[in-house]
């Protein structure tokens, strides 16, 4: 994983210490290691929902993960503060595309995309011509029956805590986010990367 971080960041990536615990449970998620999920209680059946302070590589590590994918389950990232700026342009229609709607087409077969979140809770709510949102709440909303329907996988970065998803989104959206995601908490040890 180092390597690959090397080749995507600089040879300055590296992976650090205070990080290894959040570092195996991802590796047993995207390598489906049945063992090491058990151990760590993690549930290849849902999506993940990376929590921790600024800058301790939660978008990092996603992006570089999901490089060991095959096309066919690669996720896309997308920004929440990209989703808002891009509902006041087009409106409803971005809640189908990522909400509920967006498929991709992959060897002559129709798939629902997974997505990663980026960033949850930095997005603002949005109008657009008037009717003002919470975007992203609502395509949770939406993404929760795509997985009850279809099984189809949504992954999450923010810098809030439970509590304060809930307090942002409401009990709905965290209540349906536990039943989405495994919850992957970075440790009050883990340091601001960035330089």
């Amino acid at each position: 994983m180092e390597i690959h971080g090397q080749i995507i960041y600089g040879l300055h990536f590296r992976l650090f210490k205070e990080d290894k615990d959040v570092i195996l449970q991802l590796y047993a998620y995207f390598t489906g290691d049945i063992n090491l999920c058990k151990h760590y209680g993690i549930d290849l059946r849902k999506g993940l929902f990376l929590s921790g302070k600024t800058g301790v590589g939660k978008t990092v590590h996603m992006k570089i993960l999901r490089q060991f994918m095959s096309y066919k389950e690669r996720f896309k990232m997308k920004s929440c503060t990209q989703l808002a700026l891009e509902y006041m342009d087009q409106g409803s229609q971005i809640l189908t595309k990522y909400g509920r709607n967006y498929v991709d087409h992959v060897d002559q077969n129709t798939i629902n995309q997974s997505y990663c979140f980026d960033d949850i809770g930095t997005e603002d709510e949005v109008k657009h011509y008037g009717t003002q949102i919470n975007v992203l709440g609502q395509i949770i909303l939406m993404r929760y029956e795509l997985f009850q329907e279809r099984q189809v996988l949504t992954h999450f970065t923010s810098n809030l805590t439970a509590p304060q998803i809930e307090q942002h989104y409401g009990d709905r959206v965290r209540s349906r986010l536990r039943e989405m995601c495994n919850w992957i908490q970075y440790t009050a040890d883990s340091k601001d990367k960035r330089k």
